[in-house]
């Protein structure tokens, strides 16, 4: 297969899937982004990892004008992420060297929680954290949605049995998330039309063009280019699995 990278470069998304505690993943991650912004210097990042009331300490990080540690304290890094802050440095400071925007493109866990727990109409409109409805999710992502919901306990395992109300919130604090991060991904594409916006984010709001993908298709933004590490694969491999799968 030909090298995917140098035609991305010039995509108007390009969306990166990781498995978050994989070091090798993090090291791919950097070395695709360094390869993107060799050939299109005209980038910005987009990171699941902050919610979008983080976003002026991540201009300010870009700015020259926090320490590492500043920047993790004030990002709240412990609590709205919690991964081993050493695994995404190289990448944050490779964004700061070249002056390249990030984008906090996650909401608020308490805004996931309250959706999970209480379902998305349920939540009044001011405080949606200015998400729009999401695309319903197709059978195959609803399937694999409640697969991996069953793997969350049950009642066989002390925890609350699996209702139908429960997986319906489950699913729609999913789409949730996949929606927030993709509407900010196309509001920056707005605001900039020549940017290439590449995203950073969990390689299960990419796998088979669901989750993020399927999103940003019903907000306009058709084709985002999805690359993903090989043994990130949790999910079965259909025909639209990736645009390209890395082995290490």
């Amino acid at each position: 297969m030909a090298d995917p990278v140098p035609a991305a470069s010039h995509r108007a998304v390009v969306l990166l899937g990781e498995q978050h505690d994989s070091v090798a993943d993090h090291h791919w991650e950097l070395a695709t982004i360094e390869r993107l912004y060799a050939n299109n210097p005209t980038l910005a990042l987009g990171f699941e990892m902050f919610p979008r009331g983080k976003q002026e300490v991540l201009d300010a990080w870009v700015r020259g004008e926090l320490s590492e540690d500043a920047f993790l304290a004030q990002s709240d890094w412990k609590h709205v992420w919690g991964f081993d802050a050493g695994f995404y440095l190289p990448i944050f400071r490779f964004a700061r060297q070249h002056a390249i925007p990030m984008l906090a493109l996650n909401v608020s866990r308490h805004l996931v929680h309250l959706v999970a727990t209480q379902g998305w109409q349920s939540i009044a409109p001011a405080l949606r954290e200015g998400v729009g409805d999401p695309a319903p999710a197709g059978a195959a992502y609803a399937a694999s949605l409640k697969e991996a919901m069953s793997g969350h306990g049950g009642a066989a395992m002390g925890g609350p049995a699996m209702t139908p109300e429960r997986l319906r919130h489950f699913i729609e604090a999913q789409l949730l998330w996949d929606r927030a991060m993709a509407e900010a991904i196309a509001a920056e594409r707005a605001r900039a039309p020549g940017l290439t916006v590449v995203a950073i984010m969990g390689a299960g709001h990419l796998q088979n063009r669901n989750g993020v993908p399927h999103q940003l298709a019903a907000l306009g933004v058709p084709d985002p280019v999805v690359l993903l590490p090989e043994h990130a694969a949790c999910a079965p491999l259909g025909p639209f699995y990736a645009d390209a799968i890395y082995t290490d």
